[in-house]
């Protein structure tokens, strides 16, 4: 269950301000209203594509594009800025954290496309913010920043058939060509439907009879229009536009989703089920000193380019075995592969993932194993079991990898895990690679230099099963 006490990473220092400076995040030397108006006067002055930078990724899960008012793209990255005339568009694993220069944040949910048509802060001078972004289709989460929480009249989100203005502060709204849906986790907001008494191009919630006001004390009901209608009608919420805790929360989640499905055989790899493992079979596996064994155990490097993290379960790193806690394990890295409780992490862009692994060169990389944690589970009941060894070989130029552990348990005695495979070459899942047939399944990523490994395993032994999880370094 989603522990309400998870870290709230992204709306953390509430207070302070951010001065975007060529596309990067430069903490302000104040704190507090003065130090957010001096970030926005920073922010307003940098400029791309002629339009001013306003807000910066603070977030990023799986895939997505950034479209420019000139037309051009690029693919989104953590810590890119954002202009006004952007067009956020997310992938099906696609997820979007934006925080913007009053410390407004924005959530952009798989295949959701949202908009910075306007954005003006200055909060010497309230009266001029200026906020106004759409959501063309898909699923967004505004939380509202400095700019409207000082004049709530001077925001407005448009979907392409309702407009929508704030009198409070956290609120989802879900757009389609033909209707538009939004439910209210803190505050109220007011929907009208656009047309001759409500243009798109207004600020504020627009008024009169065809207004409908939802605020969060009406409990799990929703604002619902549909092409057509001229009064948008509140009815009972559906489950997923009910946000599900903090920004935090939300991110943890959807970086999950993406770990688990990313970890799910392909077409093609399910085609390859019973493939030759003859590369697993002739390797020998490297034994272990009582030094190296003992190493296997300790904490996690933060510093590494490969990090296994848990996406709620917070425990002191003395007692987290080789996962570190989402904050760190996704500080500078992006999820990659994972199960329900624990992803693998990986530094760099993944957007020139494919790029970097055709980079990498050699017939025979070998690995060395760094850490390891695995577990013997039977009828119910799990025991701590050993890896006394393994080896880890990479073919760079075939896209293929093998591997073999040493495994024992007080209960099942010693047997070895062996699996080879090939690993993903395109996109964003370049250098990751799965294996899952029948009673053997295995899932990891190469970090983008070529330098360091790390899977999950799996594998049925005496009528239970040994599972766990490794790093690796060359």
């Amino acid at each position: 269950m989603i522990r309400s006490h998870a870290l709230r990473f992204l709306r953390c220092l509430p207070a302070t301000a951010f001065a975007l400076l060529a596309g990067h995040v430069v903490p302000a030397a104040a704190q507090g209203p003065a130090a957010a108006a001096a970030a926005g006067q920073a922010a307003g002055a940098q400029t791309l594509a002629g339009q001013p930078v306003v807000g910066q990724v603070s977030l990023l899960i799986g895939e997505a594009r950034l479209v420019r008012r000139d037309g051009s793209t690029i693919s989104l990255r953590q810590g890119g800025a954002v202009a006004v005339g952007d067009r956020i568009e997310t992938t099906a694993n696609g997820h979007v954290h934006v925080r913007f220069v009053d410390n407004a944040v924005v959530s952009v949910r798989p295949e959701s496309v949202l908009e910075v048509q306007s954005y003006r802060f200055d909060a010497t001078n309230p009266q001029a913010n200026e906020v106004r972004l759409k959501v063309a289709q898909g699923v967004t989460r505004s939380i509202s920043g400095a700019a409207t929480e000082a004049d709530k009249s001077r925001f407005r989100l448009n979907t392409p058939i309702a407009a929508i203005g704030v009198r409070g502060t956290d609120f989802i709204v879900q757009a389609g060509a033909s209707d538009a849906r939004a439910t209210v986790a803190s505050g109220a907001i007011v929907m009208s439907p656009l047309g001759a008494d409500c243009a798109a191009d207004g600020l504020g919630p627009c008024s009169g009879r065809a207004a409908q006001l939802l605020s969060a004390d009406m409990g799990r009901l929703m604002v619902e229009l549909r092409s057509g209608e001229r009064v948008p009608r509140v009815v009972p919420a559906a489950d997923h536009l009910l946000a599900s805790g903090t920004p935090s929360t939300e991110s943890r989640a959807a970086a999950r989703a993406a770990a688990m499905a990313a970890a799910q055989p392909t077409l093609a790899e399910h085609r390859a089920i019973n493939s030759d493992h003859t590369a697993a079979l002739l390797l020998n596996i490297a034994p272990l000193s009582s030094f190296e064994a003992d190493a296997l155990r300790a904490a996690p490097e933060k510093s590494a380019q490969l990090a296994w993290g848990r996406y709620f379960k917070q425990l002191p790193d003395s007692q987290g075995g080789i996962a570190m806690n989402f904050e760190d394990a996704s500080n500078g890295r992006h999820v990659t592969v994972g199960d329900f409780n624990v992803g693998l992490f990986r530094a760099g862009n993944e957007a020139s993932a494919e790029a970097a692994l055709n980079n990498q060169t050699g017939t025979r990389v070998d690995f060395r194993l760094s850490r390891a944690e695995a577990t013997y589970s039977r009828n119910g009941r799990d025991e701590v079991a050993e890896v006394n060894g393994g080896t880890f070989t990479v073919d760079f130029l075939r896209r293929h990898f093998a591997t073999a552990l040493a495994l024992n348990s007080a209960s099942a005695g010693a047997t070895e895990f062996r699996a080879s495979g090939d690993i993903r070459s395109s996109g964003s899942q370049a250098g990751q690679f799965v294996l899952n047939e029948p009673g053997v399944s295995l899932y990891g990523a190469l970090s983008l230099d070529g330098k360091e490994a790390g899977y999950f395993f799996s594998r049925g032994f005496a009528g239970g099963t040994f599972s766990g999880r490794t790093l690796w370094k060359r």
